[in-house]
């Protein structure tokens, strides 16, 4: 995307709305100037460097029904001051913070003066591949770590990289992202427990398909005790087996629901036993898996 540089409200909307999701913009500045550049790194990771005055950009709940979207953006702040608000909750913005947000729910940046900033944005999807909400990551500032500085040193220095070197270098940027989420440091883990305990439950969602995930691993995964894990998730009212099991019937759903069997749904979501399997899918969804799939089925042929 060639650079862009504006000099009204209007044209910083339809600018920052092509640039990342269709957003409003508010300001009270009489003369406003903005300016944006834009790489994209592959079919699904962008880099972006904004600079603008005084603003607030906010994505509503119409825009939200309009036209949906399942990025996920992280403000990687430089210059400035900001803040942003997602899920009741606010996150301060000054240099060197970094703050997730969700472009499936409502949200605001306010600029209160001339900013600066480095956002990546990236679908859902390459965090984590069953539709897991970040509700409990938004409008959270990202806790310090190796990963983190490493993931703003690099989306802060690309350039324009040939199409090969374009996808290695969004292939990176998501692993880093993916390590920052999940709450993991080279020297310890982070130590926000809601921070902690979203990076967990990120990590399980991606990996749940596999039969030998269990609390333990999880644990050991993470370098935690497994009493620490089940107090994290008591906090919610739920157990890691039950979170574990909760995630594959949610896998094995999506799947039966595009048309595979209910053996291959089962195998591919991370149960062994065809019985057992029947059996929770019907306690969660009050259906059978067969059900699912035919109801899939129909609507695929209609």
């Amino acid at each position: 995307m060639s650079p862009v540089a504006v000099s009204s409200v209007a044209e910083w909307t339809r600018a920052c709305s092509g640039a990342f999701v269709p957003l409003r913009v508010h300001t009270a500045a009489p003369a406003f100037r903005a300016s944006l550049s834009q790489v994209r790194l592959g079919p699904a990771v962008r880099v972006t460097r904004v600079v603008s005055e005084a603003s607030t950009v906010f994505r509503d709940q119409d825009l939200i029904r309009s036209q949906p979207r399942d990025d996920v953006l992280i403000s990687l702040h430089r210059r400035g001051r900001g803040s942003i608000r997602q899920h009741e909750r606010t996150a301060e913005l000054g240099c060197g913070s970094a703050v997730m947000y969700d472009a499936a729910s409502p949200y605001a940046l306010s600029f209160p003066g001339a900013m600066s900033e480095v956002v990546l944005q990236l679908p859902r999807r390459t965090l984590t591949r069953t539709g897991h909400t970040f509700a409990g990551l938004t409008a959270v500032e990202l806790p310090d770590s190796a990963q983190l500085r490493s993931l703003t040193m690099l989306a802060a220095s690309i350039e324009q990289p040939g199409d090969d070197e374009a996808e290695e270098i969004g292939e990176a940027l998501v692993g880093l992202l993916r390590a920052v989420v999940r709450g993991r440091d080279t020297r310890t883990p982070a130590t926000d427990p809601r921070l902690l305990a979203e990076g967990i439950r990120l990590w399980i969602d991606e990996n749940s398909a596999d039969p030998d995930l269990t609390p333990e691993r999880v644990a050991a995964h993470f370098h935690i005790a497994v009493r620490t894990l089940q107090k994290l998730f008591a906090t919610e009212g739920e157990s890691p087996a039950a979170f574990i099991r909760s995630c594959r019937l949610r896998r094995s759903r999506s799947l039966l629901a595009g048309g595979a069997s209910v053996s291959e749904a089962a195998r591919r979501s991370g149960f062994l036993d065809i019985d057992s399997f029947t059996r929770a899918f019907k306690r969660e969804f009050a259906q059978t898996p067969s059900s699912v799939r035919a109801d899939g089925v129909r609507a695929a042929g209609a």
